[in-house]
């Protein structure tokens, strides 16, 4: 399937190229960036993946919570739905926020969001003890509770 001239699997292979290439790039909380600009400056996870969702012409809301409500597939595992290179993962994470009337019938915090890239690994953008700033990891590697993921959207 072709959108807007590009198919599908091109823009997921620009979208994980773009995203690998600000590997190393500084976390900064509330990272605020010209969308219409190629600097590279920090990033917090929700400019992140703005930032990597516009340079394939997905226009994404600021915020986290803003994202995950956002127009888009809910991959939900139920209909034997898979998460695929290219879906944005949200989860609880340690700042967060409630946005009930977003999700109808359902209570959602979301505080944190990264690219699956594929082989059960993410790109994101993350402050903790252990690092800092845009890195590469398994999913196996984040802790629960912390990082129990609450959905997952597909935009494209």
């Amino acid at each position: 399937m072709e959108v807007n001239g590009i198919s599908r699997e091109e823009k997921i292979k620009k979208l994980i190229e773009t995203a690998k290439s600000l590997i190393g790039q500084p976390y900064e909380y509330g990272a605020y960036l010209d969308l219409a600009s190629d600097q590279r400056g920090s990033f917090d996870c929700s400019s992140f993946t703005q930032f990597i969702f516009g340079k394939v012409g997905v226009v994404l809301p600021r915020s986290t919570i803003l994202q995950a409500a956002a127009s888009g597939i809910e991959v939900s595992g139920k209909n034997g739905d898979v998460i695929m290179p290219g879906d944005v993962i949200f989860f609880e994470g340690n700042i967060g926020h409630y946005r009930h009337d977003l999700f109808p019938g359902r209570k959602i915090f979301i505080g944190h969001a990264g690219i699956f890239v594929g082989n059960n690994r993410i790109v994101h953008a993350i402050s903790n003890s252990a690092t800092s700033g845009v890195i590469e990891q398994s999913l196996d590697e984040l802790p629960l509770p912390l990082y129990d993921i609450v959905l997952v959207k597909r935009f494209f």
